[in-house]
């Protein structure tokens, strides 16, 4: 074979009968990393999502942290099994996993969205007869238990248009999070201002603001000279010019509203997590953002971290009531 061909992963992770043979023997004896490998080549040989799924329980119930995280993400798939799905996070993140608490959050949000079926076609005639809650329950669903953006947004506009002062919210900052439509960003803020909400105001002014973010090239230079160098001021302001003049929120603004949180700028660490919590794979940074924002003198973000933190909660309210 040329050295230089590529290789794929089917090809990386293949096994001969005589190596399973010998992988199942060591795996049932305890032997973590056999059974892991053994998941490995079923996931990316074979596609066997049975035996997959087998030898990572394998594998995870003998302490393997790679297998406890994955096999985590794959019971929390379309909510498949949530309560098994939190238990292998939390173990994987006793044992050290860095992504085991970004994951533990996600799961959490989608139980405290999930919906059995009957609920959701209770919810959907509601919806569509008008009941702005019901739309609500249901963009929750959709985003944190399938994270399906198409349908989120959907359920989630209805329930804006019904009046609903956190879909109203929840609808400007993705709005806002895209940096492509901040006329209706601004609009829908404003709504649920109107509506109560306690956090609309802010985020409106935060819309509003970007108006103003033009720089010139000179200016944009110096300022990524400055961010590059640490200053968090800089790469903040970076962060509203790549938003509003290029409208790219999620790429260029989104790094450089990063650096600015990272370098302590604690409007940058509030913004941040305000698009971080529509996101349920990213729920725990914004509950982290939001709490360094708070230590950081941010006088907003004490609610902002109570918002966040009852995205993971379980409570939740039955159709009917």
């Amino acid at each position: 074979m040329d050295k230089d061909m590529p290789t794929s992963s089917a090809q990386i992770y293949a096994l001969d009968d005589a190596q399973r043979i010998d992988l199942a023997r060591k795996a049932e004896a305890g032997d973590a990393e056999a059974a892991f490998r053994l998941s490995q080549h079923y996931t990316f040989t074979h596609s066997d999502a049975d035996q997959r799924t087998h030898w990572l329980s394998v594998a995870a119930k003998a302490g393997h942290v790679v297998a406890q995280s994955n096999l985590a993400s794959d019971l929390s798939t379309d909510g498949k099994d949530l309560a098994q799905a939190a238990q292998w996070a939390a173990e994987a993140r006793r044992n050290g996993s860095p992504d085991a608490d970004r994951l533990l959050g996600a799961i959490e949000a989608a139980q405290s969205a999930m919906l059995t079926p009957e609920e959701q076609t209770t919810l959907a005639a509601k919806a569509e007869a008008g009941d702005a809650e019901a739309a609500f329950r249901l963009s929750r669903y959709r985003n944190f238990v399938h994270q399906d953006r198409t349908q989120t947004r959907r359920w989630r506009k209805l329930a804006a248009e019904g009046g609903h002062a956190p879909a109203q919210y929840e609808l400007a900052v993705d709005l806002y999070m895209n940096g492509k439509d901040l006329a209706q960003a601004a609009r829908w803020a404003a709504e649920a201002r109107k509506n109560g909400d306690a956090d609309a105001g802010r985020l409106l002014r935060e819309i509003e603001a970007l108006q103003s973010a033009s720089l010139t090239s000179d200016e944009e230079a110096a300022l990524v000279a400055k961010a590059e160098a640490g200053d968090a001021e800089a790469a903040f302001r970076l962060s509203k010019y790549y938003h509003f003049v290029h409208q790219d929120g999620r790429v260029r603004g989104r790094r450089w509203l990063v650096r600015a949180a990272e370098g302590g700028q604690a409007t940058a660490q509030y913004d941040l997590a305000v698009v971080l919590q529509l996101d349920g794979g990213t729920v725990a940074q914004a509950a982290h953002w939001a709490a360094q924002a708070h230590r950081n003198g941010d006088v907003d973000a004490q609610r902002l971290l109570q918002r966040i933190e009852a995205l993971r909660s379980p409570a939740r309210k039955q159709p009917g009531n």
